[in-house]
């Protein structure tokens, strides 16, 4: 068994696979400790992918496996395709243009076997270009220890997200017992997926370290998907958040939690999608707002008295909350537009 498991999607992926690759290959862990799954997930560059996919196949053929999708499943699905062939001891995402420091695997696989410990984070670093210089390793000095306890400890976890403790997928070391037993998977066809996988591990996990040290370099790509034209994709993370609900339910985790998790759904399945589509420029249209005041309703109908929502930004929710009151018409809609861009810009 290889003690290392990596899924790297790739889309499109030659200008930056390379890269990402030669980070990989050259773990100093050792590459036959490593089990690299490259899943191609429906490139239209022509074969390109796919030939640069088996150059790396060939090279390493004990260590890596190449997928080929015949539909473009994005990131979330394409990582699912992994998971199912993934057989190492732990579980590992590297996106294709980013890239993880050579020394990051044998830190992360000694932590997480040491300590015996479900879920390993570590920090990561926002990146613009890339110049082949080795930077010294940034370590801090805020690594702990959190133990998942059921109760009042629980529910404080689930509504955690800060530069420490977040909802991304690929800043982690994960035991892919746990993922594997629980199946644990990501949302398809859609962006802002990674909640849908690291939201329920958070339910499913006992013990979950935070490791102050950079391992992971997130290459702003000016045409990736968080940071590229959205159009066809403007309500993706409303609807993440609606499979992920439903996920949450059948699992009994929404019966256990609910006032959280209706919290969770208003301030990340409604308050970001809305900000992120502002913040690009868009102007959300009557049928989009109408589309996440029927997506609330139909589920938390009582939003409105949640205690969470006098906790946190109370202008923000009120401005929010006007949406689960109104009737669309084109004024309204103009003017709710212009106060949600004013709160933001206020704060």
């Amino acid at each position: 068994m290889k003690k290392v498991s990596v899924i790297v999607p790739c889309y499109n992926a030659t200008e930056y696979l390379d890269r990402c690759m030669e980070h990989l290959v050259n773990q100093t862990i050792g590459i036959e400790n490593i089990e690299i799954i490259l899943v191609n997930d429906a490139s239209t560059d022509i074969g390109a992918t796919w030939n640069l996919m088996m150059q790396y196949e060939s090279r390493f053929p004990d260590s890596i496996i190449v997928i080929s999708l015949e539909e473009n499943l994005r990131q979330g699905g394409a990582r699912n395709v992994g998971i199912s062939y993934a057989s190492g001891e732990y579980l590992m995402f590297c996106d294709a243009d980013d890239w993880l420091r050579l020394e990051a695997m044998e830190i992360l696989y000694n932590t997480i076997k040491s300590d015996n410990v479900d879920v390993v984070e570590f920090r990561s670093k926002k990146v613009y270009e890339y110049t082949g210089i080795r930077p010294p390793i940034e370590c801090g000095s805020g690594s702990y220890l959190r133990t998942m306890e059921d109760g009042e400890a629980k529910r404080d976890i689930i509504l955690g997200s800060t530069d420490d403790f977040t909802l991304g997928c690929w800043n982690k070391i994960y035991k892919m017992s746990l993922i594997k037993d629980n199946n644990i998977r990501f949302a398809e066809h859609l962006v802002c997926e990674e909640p849908s996988f690291t939201l329920p591990v958070r339910f499913y996990e006992n013990t979950h370290i935070f490791l102050d040290v950079v391992l992971y370099y997130y290459f702003q790509t000016p045409t990736g998907t968080v940071r590229g034209n959205w159009d066809n994709k403007k309500l993706d993370n409303a609807k993440v958040w609606m499979i992920l609900l439903q996920d949450l339910q059948e699992r009994g985790f929404l019966q256990k939690y609910p006032v959280e998790l209706e919290y969770m759904f208003w301030s990340w399945g409604v308050g970001l999608t809305i900000s992120m589509l502002i913040e690009r420029g868009y102007i959300l249209a009557k049928e989009e707002l109408e589309f996440l005041k029927d997506m609330v309703l139909k589920r938390f109908p009582n939003v409105q008295l949640n205690p969470y929502l006098t906790k946190d930004d109370v202008k923000w929710n009120a401005v929010l909350l006007r949406i689960l009151n109104m009737e669309f018409t084109d004024e309204n809609v103009q003017q709710l537009n212009q106060c949600i861009r004013q709160c933001l810009i206020e704060n």
